[in-house]
């Protein structure tokens, strides 16, 4: 199965069930650590931005991506 008939699949599900899928998926994305590349990329993007806030966003997303949010990390 590819990623858009995956993505068709849940377009067809029950609002409900489209809500636990879209949990899952914010879940998932907040686990796993970013690669090498990602991290590059996303300090790339906070030394080019000037706003404060976008910067701090950008630094919690290099964390999380570096560590995950493993309790022991």
């Amino acid at each position: 199965m590819t990623t858009t008939q995956i993505m068709q699949e849940i377009k067809n599900l029950k609002p409900d069930e489209q809500a636990t899928v879209v949990q899952f998926a914010y879940k998932l994305d907040a686990e796993r650590q970013l690669s090498g590349d990602e991290i590059t990329a996303l300090a790339k993007k906070m030394v080019a931005t000037t706003d404060p806030l976008e910067k701090a966003k950008i630094r919690e997303q290099i964390t999380r991506g570096f560590y995950g949010t493993q309790a022991n990390a």
